[in-house]
């Protein structure tokens, strides 16, 4: 992207400086700007977002960039070009007092800027990344951000800005970030347009490596067959699946966070499924309304530290805002429940309680209220409820019913259709075969949500 001045002499000046100090930049502050400045741990959540919803632009067309924060900050925002550098947009010459009120929209440029943001050549894929912290960088100096409209990042730069934000307490500082794709001509968008991907990402685990974790019998066998239906019936692009030894944590992040936001673009379908244990420990954020962070239990889970080798909401719910813009939703066959009968999941067997398990409840809400709205949950069943495998012994009940609806379906098979059925499939199956038991499905998020298990 190209960075012109309204005004002529203006132009010439800023020009003139990216000419000299093009030889300058490496690729290196991407890469540790993208790969090493992230943090899963905050306690809020930021949003940097632009004016096109598809986010992709044609060289000689302006770009307009909004940022929100669900805390007061300082807001840092980066643009990583595609020939590989870094420069900072805000704060800036017009724009330099950067510190922002909780939920409240910055535009930059601004309209009073003077300066206008415009695609050109080389073309690809760009990413916008907005850093929000609770006091100034130390590591970047404000005078000389606000000298010009725009500031190169070099290499050291980006390493110092690492290196504070490694040494910050995570709770205090958030990062997001988005990539556009820049093109040359309109037609190139138009087929880039044209094209709509739907995947999906099936997780399954019955067997765990902690030996204290109880194993399941089925969880790997809801992935597979879950897998088997969107294929042949589901008209999905790529599915790609994780059971038992694949399903570690590292392995379920690259794939949600990395790989998945790779294959899609914004527009596209993405279907996150779990099958597995469901579990919860003690709110450190004070951001759940029971006190609790539900969590998701990978193959590679420690029971001594859920919270390090565990997927708490607020760390699932970052790793969906690298699909920003995706229509997503995450299918969940988990709870965590009081007992660990035959045909029931979750971690704790001596509860006579059933604690709630209301996975991404809250994150939902919370995302959705900073522009975040492309997203669902369809869970098994209530937070107060026991997720149950069938009396047949062959699936899980919701996992079963929803392969069912797909196979069956003759036509589309809308989220909201499948909601409709499994609300009404799955209650009456309990009451017939778990007498004493109920199991009502949940959808959560974006109940009118476009998404398709069935085109």
């Amino acid at each position: 992207m190209n960075y012109y001045q309204n005004k002529i002499n203006s132009t010439l000046f800023a020009l003139g400086a990216l000419l000299s100090l093009v030889s300058l930049v490496d690729a290196a502050p991407r890469a540790i700007l993208v790969e090493e400045v992230k943090n899963d741990q905050s306690s809020f959540y930021v949003r940097v977002d632009v004016d096109r919803s598809d986010r992709t632009y044609v060289v000689g067309e302006t770009v307009k960039i909004n940022a929100i924060s669900e805390k007061a900050g300082y807001l840092y925002l980066f643009y990583l070009q595609a020939d590989k550098k870094v420069v900072c947009l805000f704060p800036n010459k017009v724009q330099q007092n950067n510190k922002i009120a909780a939920n409240s929209k910055i535009t930059i440029p601004s309209q009073n800027s003077g300066f206008r943001l415009r695609v050109g050549e080389p073309v690809g894929t760009e990413i916008l990344k907005a850093v929000v912290t609770q006091q100034p960088l130390k590591s970047l100096d404000l005078d000389i951000l606000t000298k010009s409209n725009f500031t190169f990042i070099d290499d050291n730069d980006a390493k110092a800005i690492n290196v504070e934000a490694t040494n910050t307490e995570s709770r205090e500082w958030a990062e997001h970030m988005v990539a556009i794709k820049t093109v040359k001509t309109a037609s190139e968008r138009k087929t880039r347009q044209q094209t709509h991907r739907r995947i999906a990402v099936l997780i399954g685990i019955s067997d765990y490596k902690d030996p204290r974790i109880p194993e399941l019998r089925i969880c790997h066998l809801d992935s597979e067959k879950m897998g088997e239906a969107l294929k042949k019936y589901g008209d999905f692009d790529e599915v790609i699946s994780l059971v038992n030894e694949q399903a570690t944590l590292k392995n379920i992040e690259n794939l949600i966070r990395i790989k998945a936001p790779e294959m899609t673009k914004p527009g596209d379908e993405v279907l996150i499924f779990w099958s597995g244990h469901g579990d919860s420990i003690a709110d450190t954020d004070g951001d759940e309304k029971d006190g609790r962070d539900e969590l998701l239990v990978p193959y590679d889970a420690k029971i001594e530290d859920k919270k390090q080798t565990c997927i708490t909401d607020d760390v699932f719910g970052r790793w969906l805002q690298a699909l920003d813009g995706r229509n997503i939703v995450v299918l969940l066959d988990a709870c965590k429940s009081g007992g660990q009968a035959n045909n029931e999941k979750g971690l704790n067997p001596s509860k006579s309680v059933i604690e709630g398990f209301d996975f991404l409840d809250g994150e939902f809400a919370r995302t959705k209220d900073i522009g975040q709205k492309q997203a669902a949950v369809l869970a098994s069943s209530r937070a107060s409820q026991i997720s149950l495998v069938r009396r047949e012994g062959d699936l899980s009940v919701m996992t079963y019913f929803l392969i069912e609806r797909i196979k069956s379906s003759s036509g589309k098979l809308t989220l909201q259709d499948a909601y409709k059925h499994l609300a009404n499939d799955i209650p009456n199956y309990v009451k017939d075969k778990f007498p004493g038991h109920t199991q009502t499905p949940v959808l959560i998020g974006n109940e009118e949500l476009d998404f398709n298990f069935k085109k």
